[in-house]
């Protein structure tokens, strides 16, 4: 294992190091457990190597977080015989290899990503990070500041590939602790440029729209939010450049429309731990303009560090609920959609924070494959469901027909808020599920109206 040495001549240690592609995938050995960062920081072209070999390889675990790219072996479920993968997330390449049995999804929250790789004995890093500065320091890039300092450059990692691209990453300005690692620390260095991704800003819907009505109100000059990439994000951001006073963004992810409402001066600071939805322009003004920052997952990414932000505002998402607030947000029945994420550190923190606010949004029915609708909010959830978030950390639930503040009250007054943001057609059916438990009964409604809120 190379280690930091400032006293070496790192341009000669960059050379006795420097290896081809193939060099590196040499490297890998039965038994390594290797970690790759999330998005562009992971070495596609290492990984199609390792696939166009995989009869050379076996017992070898291979752990990120999200692809921006497809890699081939996800897609092989020969694959599965020499590499077991694992992502702690699931975007639309991970969702397609969970339904041909490729990868495994994590299970853990991001707070808890720092620890989750070194539970399988990870002692091996892969990725990507800019060139050498005159200094011999490498900036780790946009995606590689959130795990740089608590994975890659912990002492349990033996093995450290790092691959040398000029064109494919984007540095940002940050200490050198976090935000770089020096060529001293390199085992192995490859020289490989790639190209940039970028993922267009989704469109809102009208439910977002409506769901963005209810929580505008509870948004305050001054206020730090955190969105989530997506549509009611985005709604979000459109709400508060027509809203008074200003705001800063203290949250998981940056967004592209982010910059416009900088440059506008509505928003006067952001501070995030990775992209979320950009472009090269946004790229380009998080290396650039200081009114950003990206910090690591242990501030960014923890309830104990999010909980220490005053007048914190977190808005996340979720895909069904039930009457007493367990909420389900990362999977469609057992079938995985997304993870658990961040959205705890920022559901939690907010409720500790010093005037915090927390807000889990959902729609309130959806449509299955023949057309019919269901309702996502239930009376106990059905058999099968993933809980993410506990209901005693909930506190106002959102959906487009209103927003139920559930936070410290008691099990009736849960059930009797929640059933007026429920769809207005299966208000009534839910009502007489619930009153069939030892939680609330029929005389508990005694002058309370199902249908107050619904539009005549």
């Amino acid at each position: 294992m190379a280690e930091k040495n400032l006293s070496i001549d790192w341009k000669k240690h960059y050379q006795d190091h420097l290896v081809t592609l193939e060099g590196t995938a040499k490297a890998v050995k039965p038994g390594d457990v290797f970690w790759l960062g999330q998005a562009s920081t992971i070495p596609y072209a290492w990984l199609e190597e390792l696939y166009a070999h995989m009869e050379d390889y076996h017992d070898v675990t291979i752990y990120y977080n999200v692809m921006n790219q497809p890699a081939s072996m996800v897609f092989d479920t020969d694959t599965k015989k020499h590499f077991k993968m694992i992502s702690a997330y699931c975007l639309p390449v991970e969702r397609m290899a969970i339904g041909m049995n490729t990868i495994e999804p994590g299970g853990c929250t991001y707070d808890t990503l720092q620890y989750a790789p070194f539970e399988y004995g990870c002692n091996a890093i892969a990725m990507h990070v800019a060139p050498p500065d005159e200094n011999g320091y490498c900036n780790v890039c946009a995606y590689g500041v959130t795990t740089n300092q608590i994975i890659c450059l912990d002492p349990r990692i033996t093995k450290r590939i790092y691959f040398i691209d000029r064109t494919g990453v984007y540095p940002v300005p940050g200490p050198y602790e976090s935000h770089y690692v020096h060529v001293s620390q390199m085992d192995y260095i490859c020289e490989l440029d790639t190209e940039p991704s970028f993922i267009p800003s989704p469109l809102p819907t009208p439910v977002d729209e409506k769901i963005a009505s209810f929580i505008m109100p509870h948004i305050k000059s001054g206020d730090n939010v955190q969105i989530g990439f997506g549509g009611l994000g985005e709604e979000i951001l459109r709400n508060l450049r027509k809203a008074e006073g200003t705001f800063q963004i203290y949250s998981e992810v940056a967004c592209d429309n982010m910059q416009d409402l900088v440059e506008e001066g509505k928003i006067t600071k952001i501070v995030a731990s990775s992209p979320g939805s950009c472009s090269e322009k946004f790229f380009k003004f998080m290396r650039d303009d200081p009114r950003i920052e990206l910090r690591p997952q242990q501030y960014m990414i923890d309830p104990l560090g999010t909980m220490h932000c005053d007048n914190l505002v977190s808005i996340n998402a979720t895909f069904q609920i039930d009457l007493l607030g367990q909420a389900c947000s990362e999977a469609q029945g057992m079938t995985p959609f997304s993870g658990p994420g961040g959205s705890f550190a920022y559901l939690y923190g907010a409720i500790r924070a010093k005037n915090g606010r927390s807000f889990l949004c959902l729609r309130s029915t959806f449509t299955d494959h023949d057309g019919e609708r269901h309702t996502n909010i239930h009376a106990w959830l059905p058999e099968g469901c993933i809980v993410t978030t506990p209901k005693v950390y909930v506190m106002y639930v959102v959906s487009e027909h209103g927003i139920a503040n559930i936070y410290l009250r008691s099990l009736k007054d849960r059930v009797k808020a929640l059933l007026k943001i429920a769809h207005p057609d299966y208000r009534q059916e839910l009502k007489d599920k619930i009153c069939t438990t030892a939680i609330i009964k029929e005389d508990d409604f005694v002058d309370y109206d199902l249908f107050d809120n619904v539009e005549k």
